[in-house]
């Protein structure tokens, strides 16, 4: 039996407004807009969300972080209720949500009238969700216990998981790409014997068994430096290219960003750099394929206020973002997708028909200056702009306040689980995301913090799922409004 939830409209704020546009008018007379954000759960926890569009079986499937190492230690100490919800609720197991209606009402998953989204055979693990579908339709997610990587698959668009192992492999932050029918590859940080790096590994069987040795997507570099793949990786369905981000670590310290790719029947990677000397204030960069074959890489960049080397830095950081027609064998130039100012953190993206990509990120306000977010708080907003023509040296585009409000006040702690030893606010966890649906709409994923203890008044111990799609604007993928 499966808890059903009547998703609530957000307690804060209203549809969000254009706060940026360039280009043609069509941005004046069909804005970018998104509907007014609502939470999936006000009890489960909703930190490193992904939303993903089923349109073979015309569902939307939502999943998080379960909240283990996400635990904000003033906010579980100081909140009776937010801690009983977390407890009683707690399965060892990333949440996992579906609704059939667009994202109005959320379904918790629930296996065989348990409290468990799925079968504990095939799944455990809290943290380190991902999502994707190969050709057959079948969906994947995963999740990990800080060492073994759990796979398992759905052919009913999420309500229910019949395929998986508990174990693909030892490894910590994997992250999956739907491949041909029953075939998916999970990318992960080895944990296992003497060869430990970055690796992925295949399911032919829809998740039920993995290969017992991966790829290495890592190496050494000329220059004494090394590579290796890291973030969210796709199959090219053009081609049958495997595609990683990647970073670079060179010998001479500096630092670049750019994929790694391996071809259908490949056995090797071949890393592709495509910016050196620049910075990154995330994990890692994210990617994205367009129609055509493009491949996109956005991150952010940490440069540094002159005069100091560390701590609270006070730097100015853009959004960055450049893309390649040849996977990977030319580049274009690098372009800005956001530069207001403030701190922006955390971009993803997501690509409909060629040149057309939306690229999402947190944004600080002006009143919070350029605060170094381990150990300065500021107001965290979603932002999100819509670029067509994305491949050339001026993009169009639009730039809006997704939720209308901030989701977050206070840090934003960067150091993974170490956050849960100092005590810092992890809440928010590692990356939020979006994706596009059916229409080529988009929906975004985030987790917030602004829901309180009811008795207390006080900070709940994790965030909260919540969900926004656009409802106004040009749709990425074939013509037309989101309207």
């Amino acid at each position: 039996m499966r808890a059903t939830l009547r998703a609530a409209a957000a307690a804060f704020g209203v549809a969000a407004l254009v706060a940026a546009a360039s280009g043609s008018g069509t941005a004046a007379t069909n804005p970018v807009r998104f509907s007014t954000p609502v939470y999936v759960d006000q009890q489960l926890a909703g930190g490193e969300p992904e939303v993903f569009s089923d349109s073979l079986h015309g569902r939307l499937i939502y999943t998080a972080h379960e909240g283990t190492t996400h635990l904000y230690r003033d906010g579980i100490v100081s909140s009776p209720w937010g801690d009983f919800s977390f407890v009683s609720n707690y399965c060892n197991q990333v949440n996992i949500w579906t609704s059939p209606d667009g994202g109005a009402n959320w379904y918790r998953d629930r296996y065989l009238g348990t409290t468990c989204p799925t079968s504990p055979a095939i799944n455990t693990g809290f943290s380190d969700p991902d999502l994707t579908q190969d050709a057959g339709g079948r969906v994947y997610d995963t999740g990990i216990d800080l060492v073994n990587d759990a796979l398992f698959s759905s052919v009913d668009g999420g309500q229910t998981w019949d395929r998986g192992n508990a174990d693909c492999h030892d490894g910590d932050r994997p992250w999956l790409a739907g491949g041909s029918a029953n075939q998916v590859f999970m990318a992960t940080d080895t944990l296992e014997g003497s060869g430990s790096g970055h690796e992925v590994f295949v399911s032919n069987d829809g998740g039920s068994t993995c290969s017992a040795t991966g790829i290495a997507d890592n190496g050494s570099l000329p220059d004494g430096g090394s590579f290796t793949g890291f973030g969210k990786l796709y199959y090219d369905r053009l081609n049958g290219t495997l595609v990683e981000p990647a970073i670079f670590q060179h010998g001479d310290g500096s630092f670049g960003v750019g994929i790694s790719t391996m071809p259908a029947g490949g056995s090797s990677f071949t890393p592709h750099e495509a910016v050196r000397g620049t910075s990154m204030y995330a994990h890692w960069p994210a990617i994205a394929i367009d129609a055509a074959g493009t491949v996109y890489v956005v991150w952010d960049t940490d440069d540094r206020q002159s005069g100091t080397s560390g701590g609270c830095n006070g730097a100015q950081t853009p959004i960055m973002m450049v893309s390649t027609k040849n996977l990977g064998k030319t580049w274009s130039a690098p372009v800005t997708v956001a530069h207001p100012g403030t701190r922006v953190l955390w971009p993803w993206i997501a690509a409909g028909d060629a040149g057309k990509v939306s690229v999402v990120w947190y944004q600080t306000e002006a009143q919070d200056g350029m605060p170094d977010l381990d150990c300065q708080t500021g107001h965290i907003h979603v932002m999100e702009a819509s670029l067509s023509n994305a491949t050339s040296k001026s993009p169009q585009k639009t730039i809006v306040d997704a939720v209308g409000r901030p989701v977050h006040v206070g840090w934003v702690c960067q150091g993974g689980t170490t956050c849960v030893a100092t005590g810092q606010d992890r809440r928010l966890g590692d990356y939020f995301t979006n994706t596009l649906d059916a229409n080529g709409c988009v929906l975004i994923a985030t987790g917030d913090t602004r829901l309180t203890d009811p008795t207390t008044g006080g900070p709940l111990p994790t965030a909260r799922p919540l969900f926004v799609r656009q409802n106004g604007g040009p749709k990425l993928v074939g013509s037309g409004s989101c309207s």
